[in-house]
């Protein structure tokens, strides 16, 4: 269930139903190259949320979306809006405090930008010492394996990425022109203006091959395996 779509008196009757869980969006506004959505890393955490909510509407109450998140290396680029990763950790920690006292048991961190996740462990930690049970969600990181079965060239604005947003809307990516842009640089060094050489038109991978269909078959593969996540978040023994 949605809390936006929810009045006062149905969100207390679904926490005294039981609802112990929030899922709460965490995505990020950000160049996405010439082709993809500023907001890909907000639409896509909601599309696999959309699906999600289908099957277990009832267990869960998805939040309202974080849409501004930190991002270091994108932030020479256009439509990118930057925040600093002291004021997201402080932020997104305040809004998991607020539910635990509001009464949720266990938070779903549902990332969709690489540069959250710094910030996102920290305050993982943080809501799980308060006694909160915490599930971290980097999609494109936990389930590469199977990602990679289906767009073997994924990256920021990449294959996968470009196919999951087509497979929301082709109306929001632009894919004639676009290649494929690889890392020649070490990620393990910053320095001023890394990201312009890291991202040299703002992606990586080969969006170029990209297509509605390769996203479709992302979403009905990995929904079932962050269901299967939730699961063991919701099986997990407490001290």
């Amino acid at each position: 269930m949605y809390m936006m779509d929810l009045n006062l008196r149905q969100f207390e009757e679904a926490l005294q139903s039981g609802v112990d869980t929030v899922i709460l969006p965490i995505g990020m506004v950000e160049a996405h190259g010439p082709h993809c959505s500023l907001g890909t890393d907000v639409l896509i955490p909601r599309e696999f949320l959309r699906r999600i909510n289908e099957r277990i509407n009832e267990k869960v109450m998805i939040g309202a979306e974080v849409a501004y998140g930190h991002s270091w290396a994108l932030q020479s680029f256009g439509g990118t809006i930057d925040v600093s990763a002291e004021a997201f950790s402080n932020y997104v920690f305040e809004i998991g405090k607020e539910f635990y006292r509001q009464g949720f048991e266990n938070i779903v961190l549902f990332n969709g930008h690489g540069g959250n996740i710094a910030a996102l462990n920290i305050i993982a930690e943080k809501l799980a010492d308060l006694g909160m049970t915490v599930l971290t969600l980097n999609w494109w990181i936990d389930y590469r394996d199977t990602i990679k079965t289906i767009t073997p060239e994924p990256g920021h604005a990449g294959e996968d990425e470009t196919s999951l947003v087509l497979a929301i809307s082709e109306s929001l990516a632009e894919t004639d022109g676009v290649g494929n842009h690889e890392i020649t640089i070490s990620p393990k060094l910053k320095y001023k203006n890394f990201g312009k050489e890291i991202f040299p038109d703002g992606y990586l991978g080969n969006a170029g091959t990209a297509t509605a269909d390769k996203g479709e078959k992302l979403y009905e593969a990995l929904v079932p395996l962050m269901l299967q996540d939730m699961e063991e978040m919701w099986n997990v023994k407490k001290n």
